[in-house]
């Protein structure tokens, strides 16, 4: 990926267009249409940076335009202080809307999201899939070379897992589990380093690394693909404790109001920034924001895999970060995409749900056909109807019905029985097909 080019410096560019730039911010503070509106455009409606910017077509100097959004930009930030450099962010009109309706669907988990009241069941089938796909994708993020299929059996299954990538996963599935436990915690460095040892056990060349902040400035954040390209340089290690100091500070203070998502996100970017670890950084990052969206009762998130959209769009997630860093630490940009991605996982749970609950009406028509089975054997007979090639385990449709295994093996065995599945043996375990009686 390309690194996004500099913004120039707004000293530089005042010092070159004085005279010009106080005639072009008298013409925006009058009220000139074309200039009010490309600010609206650029600042609220966009945060547009000036990689993108410098390519847009504008019916005037680009420099002086650029000039004013910084202008504008800089008198409504918000300024953070983390060891000896600054943050800042501004807190968007549009942050507001979409926070609102975040706030109004994340009390009532699950429920004001889709209009109703789920069973008890449904709701742990959705807690379950949820954390599965956001370990996964975490770890993913993070080099974990799997597929969604495979981890999925496998957490499903609870067996041991087999390589590297394979505990990746494990940890940050039982990580997000964990976090509920945590969350009547304050955040002290010591609780950040409790959450990377967690969720990086047996998984670092070193297991040093698991309990300890890194003591050198060896570590980069380079591209995956072209290794002499580096992204980020993170601060000097030396830097690191008063760093995190000034991190939980930040987080635990109560009297200035930053909105809890806004404030996850901004712990997200930090713990990235600072990557006060030799590896797990981006791991431990994103279980931080769950864990403090959780401390602040937004149980809706328990459901929302957030990594799995970065993984659909890594470049995207990259880009946000280097659009801070590139542009004086504005996380704005950071917070931006990242409550968009909010908003994004929030419509793909509503439509998860309403495939869930489809394929569940599809399965009470299969039992009225099929009168000799029950609604569980109609739902699981669903799944190897729509997965035909695909074998089951047992212990994997155990985990996923959240059933004992001597029910999932009667269910099975009994829809065996009736012609509707065919079983092999696989070494020690019976594996379960469909069957061509299945319908």
């Amino acid at each position: 990926m390309r690194i996004p080019e500099k913004p120039p410096d707004a000293n530089a560019l005042l010092a070159q267009y004085r005279e010009e730039f106080s005639k072009f911010f008298l013409a925006y503070t009058t009220g000139d249409e074309e200039i009010t509106d490309a600010v609206k455009q650029y600042t609220d409606t966009r945060y547009i940076h000036w990689d993108d910017l410098r390519h847009r077509h504008l019916p005037f100097k680009r420099d002086l335009f650029w000039l004013l959004l910084k202008y504008i930009r800089n008198y409504a930030a918000v300024a953070i202080d983390i060891g000896d450099e600054s943050f800042k962010f501004v807190m968007l009109g549009k942050f507001q809307r979409e926070l609102h309706l975040i706030d109004k669907a994340s009390p009532a988990p699950l429920d004001a999201l889709i209009g109703e009241r789920p069973s008890e069941a449904n709701k742990r089938q959705y807690l379950a899939n949820s954390i599965m796909e956001e370990a996964i994708a975490s770890s993913q993020l993070e080099g974990a070379a799997t597929t969604r299929q495979v981890a999925k059996k496998f957490l499903r299954e609870g067996t041991a897992p087999k390589n590297t990538s394979e505990r990746m996963i494990l940890n940050n599935y039982q990580t997000i589990r964990a976090l509920k436990d945590l969350k009547e915690e304050p955040l002290t460095p010591e609780l950040i380093l409790t959450i990377h040892r967690m969720i990086t056990e047996g998984t670092l060349e070193s297991p040093e690394d698991e309990v300890h902040l890194r003591t050198s400035n060896d570590i980069v954040v380079r591209d995956k693909v072209d290794y002499e390209k580096i992204y980020h340089t993170p601060p000097d290690y030396t830097k690191i404790p008063g760093m995190l100091e000034d991190l939980c500070r930040f987080a635990n203070d109560e009297e200035v109001f930053v909105h809890p998502i806004v404030k996850a996100i901004i712990l997200h970017f930090l713990v990235g920034y600072i990557h006060p670890f030799n590896d797990g950084n981006g791991r431990t990052a994103r279980a931080l924001f769950y864990w403090y969206v959780l401390k602040h009762g937004y149980g809706l998130f328990e459901y929302l895999s957030i990594s799995r959209i970065f993984v659909s769009a890594p470049a995207k997630y990259t880009k946000a970060y280097l659009y801070t860093e590139t542009d004086e630490n504005d996380m704005t940009y950071f917070i931006d995409y990242n409550i968009a991605i909010i908003s994004r996982a929030m419509e793909e749970l509503r439509q998860y749900i309403e495939e869930t609950r489809a394929e569940q009406r599809n399965a009470i028509t299969l039992v009225e056909e099929i009168p000799e089975i029950s609604f569980r054997q109609a739902e699981i007979l669903k799944d190897f109807i729509r997965h035909p090639d695909r074998p089951y385990t047992i212990s994997e449709v155990a985990g996923k019905y959240k059933i004992s295994l001597p029910t999932a093996r009667s269910d099975l065995l009994g829809l065996e029985e009736k012609g509707r599945l065919r079983k092999l043996r696989d070494g020690k375990k019976w594996v379960f097909f469909l069957g061509r009686g299945a319908v």
